[in-house]
């Protein structure tokens, strides 16, 4: 099998003095930069435990292999730089060993490899492992093997860039704590990576301290102690899982102890597997004080209207064995008592109960004061040092701006002409969506509703809509009115004869209006009958009841409403004119 570009990055804590004067290895990664002109800049990092006996190499050597296995040449470089690399660990109740100390030294090289077919081989081998890991056979006995792999032309066109991995793992980890470690790697050609557990591979041993020069690929992965792959590197009990997309690493140690765990970066391009490297670190799992653990969350909307809904602050903890007092402090430009009812300053949660929820309101006030905020802070005492762990939660407080609410102010229609109308409102502020309920009748839920002509009474009807909000806030209308108006008909024959036929002059839909107003003339233009409140009463006689005679007579008609203040112009488009036919036979 053809192995592809191989890169080990190892980071182990020290632990304990072991058993040989070789045994200092804590990890190290090779990667490698194009220079052009087919000159390669190769970087090799060594990490040791400070308290070795053993110094890094200086120089130190390393093979680059062609991919037949043959030795392209062997490189002795010296150190380029040296360092004490920092302690990180995960937890805050972590008590550090003072016995860990981890130094890097840093190898750079210039090399020409001209692009081949095959590509080359990286390799840097020795021995050995510090003594003490748990989870590997003798190591040690048992040095590392860190490689990677330049493609070449069979892969790619151009010269590679091999991807290195970006963050330096922690050292220290707190035992069935779970940590969450983005493990992602860095690609200067924009390959694309994908991740997976996997072994680290052994090299060099007691017999063949420093390897010179390095043995060809393929390599031996390490040899795991019972119970303990390489997807199970922190043994029974415990779990890692690897995201092969994005690195991010979870892992939730069990055992107290030492242990190592591979991780490998697949570098892709145009999917095609041009690479793999492995990073093997290395933790101390150590016994934690642990912390009383508190939770807060807000149950309702995190965002309160004033006078307008509930939510609430939940306390939660998971051990439930004695009485818990914590203390509340609330922050936020929203002030305790006066934006909401006053909140206490202290919580006893009794022995057995897992949570308590303390309820927060926002008080109307019809101030405007913009997005208000609180910050709910529950503050315990922290079994670490003695001092005090917060936990912090925030809601916001919003005005609550009333309603308000217009309609149309009146329409006309004539039923009779089968004309209904569309009557609307328009609602602003307040919290939507909104439910509207109009009435009289039955008509949807919506600012617009259409009236029926059947549904409409002579002259006026009046309508109006109740509007109410999602906090359960109402307005109510002005009335929109609805005159049902049709026009005035005037009949041109009146028969005057005691038969009950037609005996009145009948003025059609003048219930349409308040009132209507006649005066009749004659043919000269002489005014003989006048009413300002007409109720169909005329039957052919002059103002005082005598009866006229038989002939041609004129008219005019003047509607008046409530509606209209009618001005000149007004009447003189409103009233009729016309002739009427007195008939007495």
């Amino acid at each position: 099998m053809t192995l592809k570009k191989l890169y080990f990055v190892l980071i182990f804590s020290l632990l304990s003095a072991f058993s040989s004067w070789a045994s200092h290895i804590i990890g190290g990664e090779i990667y490698y930069d194009s220079l052009g002109n087919n000159q390669y800049k190769i970087t090799i990092e060594i990490y040791r435990d400070c308290n070795s006996a053993t110094a890094f190499d200086n120089p130190l050597n390393y093979t680059i292999f062609n991919a037949d296995g043959s030795i392209y040449t062997v490189r002795y470089i010296g150190v380029f730089s040296q360092n004490v690399l920092p302690v990180v660990y995960d937890d805050p109740c972590v008590t550090v060993p003072n016995d860990i100390c981890v130094e890097r030294a840093i190898y750079v090289d210039t090399v020409t490899m001209p692009l081949s077919p095959g590509g080359y081989y990286i390799s840097y081998q020795r021995c050995c492992w510090t003594g003490a890991i748990d989870n590997i056979v003798d190591p040690a006995g048992n040095g590392i093997t860190l490689t990677t792999y330049v493609p070449g032309q069979a892969l790619v066109a151009v010269h590679n860039q091999g991807a290195r991995f970006i963050n330096y793992p922690p050292l220290v980890l707190c035992s069935q704590n779970t940590l969450d470690f983005d493990h992602s790697a860095y690609d200067p050609d924009g390959d694309s990576l994908s991740y997976e557990l996997m072994s680290p591979f052994l090299g060099g041993s007691l017999t063949n301290v420093v390897p010179d020069p390095e043995t060809a690929a393929p390599y031996t992965p390490v040899s795991w102690n019972p119970t303990f792959t390489e997807f199970v590197p922190f043994g029974a009990g415990s779990s890692v899982t690897i995201d092969p997309v994005t690195g991010m690493m979870t892992f939730t140690p069990n055992l107290i102890g030492n242990f190592v765990a591979g991780v490998a970066v697949k570098e892709w391009r145009n999917g095609v597997l041009i690479n793999t490297k492995i990073r093997t670190f290395g933790y101390r799992v150590v016994a934690c004080q642990i912390e009383v653990p508190i939770e807060v969350d807000v149950t309702g909307p995190t965002e309160l209207i004033e006078d307008c809904g509930f939510a609430g602050f939940i306390v939660k903890r998971t051990d439930l064995t004695t009485n818990l007092m914590v203390f509340i402090n609330l922050s936020g430009s929203a002030t305790n008592g006066d934006d909401y009812p006053f909140i206490n300053d202290t919580l006893i949660i009794p022995a057995g109960v897992a949570s308590d929820t303390i309820g927060i309101s926002a008080i109307l006030d019809l101030i405007t004061e913009g997005t208000e905020t609180v910050n709910f802070n529950v503050i315990v005492p922290s079994p670490c040092d003695g001092t005090f762990d917060t936990t912090s939660i925030s809601l916001n407080i919003i005005d609550y701006v009333p309603m308000s609410i217009g309609a149309v102010d009146s329409l006309n229609v004539c039923a009779d002409l089968g004309e209904g109308t569309n009557i609307f409102c328009t609602v602003i502020d307040g919290i939507p969506p909104y439910n509207y309920l109009w009435g009289p009748g039955n008509f949807p839920n919506n600012d617009t509703v259409f009236v029926a002509p059947n549904i409409l009474q002579p002259y006026l009807n009046n309508f109006q809509v109740y509007v109410m909000d999602q906090c359960a806030k109402s307005v109510t209308s002005p009335v929109v009115r609805v005159y049902n108006q049709c026009p005035l008909v005037v009949p041109n024959v009146l028969t005057s004869n005691n038969d009950n036929i037609n005996e009145f002059l009948i003025i059609k839909n003048k219930e349409d209006y308040t009132q209507v107003s006649i005066q009749i003339f004659n043919r000269w233009g002489n005014l003989v009958y006048e009413n300002n409140n007409y109720q169909n009463e005329w039957k052919g006689t002059d103002q005082s009841e005598t009866p006229l005679e038989e002939g041609v007579y004129f008219y005019m008609v003047t509607p008046n409403s409530e509606k209209y203040e009618y001005d000149n112009k007004e009447k003189t488009q409103y009233t009729l004119h016309g002739f009427v036919h007195l008939v007495k036979n």
